[in-house]
């Protein structure tokens, strides 16, 4: 009887032990780096918000203290060591550089797929649009599957290699081939430096454009969908709960969900009736598109 009660005893403490593990937070040590301080601190406190009662982050300055990096930027993983802990990058799109095994990635630019769907709600009449897009050899391969995709909806698709010493030119003709020209988050091509440069080559061809983002929608772009840095914080949370749970982090993926930017007075300029915002993402069903391309 004594030693039965001793085991007893044993199971029933090893039972709180495994309860009070479960009930206590998980610790987890984060390295955060990307170009923009101001997002690594918005990033930092919507994380508090959405796991802070779930997971204990830390904020360490270096990898090697690090159990998780969080990148902002294919550019700044390029920077970092072979040897390193597991790596979130988080970035537009996918790019060339490589991530390792162990790496997960979410990827917060909307699909050409998602920006055409907005596009056909607000110029029913678009059969033909234009693309600038740069030089990079890993976008080729998505931008036929683009092409592909949007011919099976009755639309042709001019793409363009873009030359930074003649957008303006390149603009107009392209204008001329196409109803709307669509713009893909490419900062190479639409930066603080080229973007009214672009506009005005646009609107003096009668053209609109839609994307890459919400800055171009508010410098005079007609609309683009976009994901809220709630929403981009959201999916970091995510896989940091999965990254807790399962000591590894899910594979790289896209969002799906995505809010619509729509510049009313460019739509009234031009003589245009489009449905509101609401009325937009209602319209949407992003879980009926493909992510790629």
């Amino acid at each position: 009887m004594v030693l039965g009660k001793g085991r007893w005893i044993r199971g029933l403490m090893a039972a709180l032990c495994l309860l009070l593990a479960c009930s206590a937070q998980a610790e987890l040590k984060l390295f955060l780096k990307g170009t923009d301080p101001r997002e690594i601190s918005e990033l930092q406190s919507l994380l508090v918000k959405d796991v802070g009662e779930e997971l204990a982050l830390t904020a360490v300055d270096s990898l090697e203290k690090a159990d998780l990096a969080i990148i902002i930027g294919a550019d700044v993983l390029r920077s970092l060591p072979e040897k390193r802990p597991p790596v979130l990058l988080l970035d537009p799109t996918p790019s060339s550089v490589p991530l390792q095994k162990s790496d997960g990635a979410v990827y917060w630019s909307p699909s050409l797929a998602a920006q055409l769907s907005l596009t056909r709600y607000l110029l029913p009449a678009t059969n033909r649009i234009g693309m600038l897009v740069g030089n990079r050899s890993e976008d080729q391969s998505w931008l036929r599957v683009f092409k592909q995709y949007a011919a099976a909806q009755s639309i042709d698709v001019r793409i363009v290699e873009a030359d930074p010493a003649r957008l303006a030119r390149q603009i107009a003709e392209l204008a001329t081939h196409c109803d709307v020209l669509l713009a893909q988050p490419d900062v190479t091509i639409y930066n603080r430096d080229t973007i009214r440069l672009i506009l005005l080559a646009a609107y003096r061809q009668n053209r609109v454009l839609i994307g890459p983002g919400p800055a171009f929608v508010r410098a005079g772009s007609l609309a683009s969908l976009y994901a809220p840095p709630a929403r981009i914080a959201e999916a970091v949370a995510q896989s940091l709960r999965y990254f807790s749970r399962n000591e590894r982090l899910p594979a790289p993926y896209r969002l799906k969900q995505f809010s619509v930017s729509l510049n009313a007075q460019v739509a009234r300029s031009l003589g245009l009736t489009v449905p509101a915002v609401n009325e937009l993402e209602r319209l949407l069903r992003f879980e009926e598109l493909p992510t790629w391309p």
